[in-house]
């Protein structure tokens, strides 16, 4: 596989799209997994607060599996890779307008949006704060910014400890056909260790954060939900 670069980065996101199905992330049988990331959207979508007339826009939107979830708003998604946006299509129909696009240079006017989410992106592209820089090109200055972010020291602690305790199972058992649950997830498909400190640095300068929410408990954050409005 290639190794991603600025002229390289859309083929190894596509090879890595291509590569791993989605769906078996998010009907993933273990119950805690599917636990964690039902909260991680319903989190998401509850602090994006999204009304009817709302303009909503999700950057990097995969298979469609948020967008799938969202009941109200004016809906588009946006995302680099073409097989994603044809997975996406597929799952929710014309629910939204799907976009092949980059994050980083988002086919939008400024203040479109009143809301935006993004959620387990920012650890794959290649300069996160491009990303930044455009979501609050695009959102409406009274807009909201829902965002996630992978707690990955804590993900691969967890990794370690069931591998040592033999437990790959747990993380990848036989039926969910997937074997990227029990690897680093810097040997794959992830640019960046994300944390709660390097999200909070990197909005700084661009976002306010209203509030955190730990996923899916307090003294247990695989997951990071915030809930952002632009500086003013």
């Amino acid at each position: 596989m290639i190794k991603p670069g600025i002229d390289t980065f859309e083929q190894w996101n596509e090879e890595h799209a291509l590569k791993h199905d989605l769906d078996k992330f998010y009907c993933h049988p273990n119950r805690l997994f599917r636990y964690i990331e039902n909260k991680r959207i319903s989190i998401l979508i509850e602090k994006a607060d999204i009304k009817c007339e709302h303009n909503v826009l999700e950057v990097g939107c995969g298979a469609g599996h948020i967008l799938e979830r969202i009941k109200t708003g004016i809906l588009t998604g946006i995302d680099i890779s073409a097989v994603q946006i044809d997975r996406a299509k597929k799952r929710i129909g014309e629910k939204a307008v799907l976009i092949k696009a980059k994050g980083e240079e988002l086919p939008f006017s400024d203040n479109t949006f009143d809301r935006v989410i993004c959620t387990e992106v920012f650890e794959h592209v290649l300069e996160p704060e491009l990303l930044l820089k455009e979501i609050n090109r695009v959102l409406k200055n009274d807009g909201i910014f829902s965002l996630s972010v992978p707690n990955e020291n804590l993900i691969i602690l967890t990794k370690k400890i069931l591998l040592n305790l033999g437990l790959k199972k747990v993380l990848e058992p036989k039926e969910s056909k997937w074997d990227l649950a029990s690897k680093n997830n810097l040997d794959e498909w992830h640019l960046h260790k994300y944390s709660i400190n390097l999200i909070k640095k990197q909005v700084k300068n661009y976002f306010k954060i209203n509030s955190v929410n730990r996923i899916p408990f307090f003294f247990l954050p695989y997951r990071y939900v915030l809930k952002l409005t632009k500086l003013q």
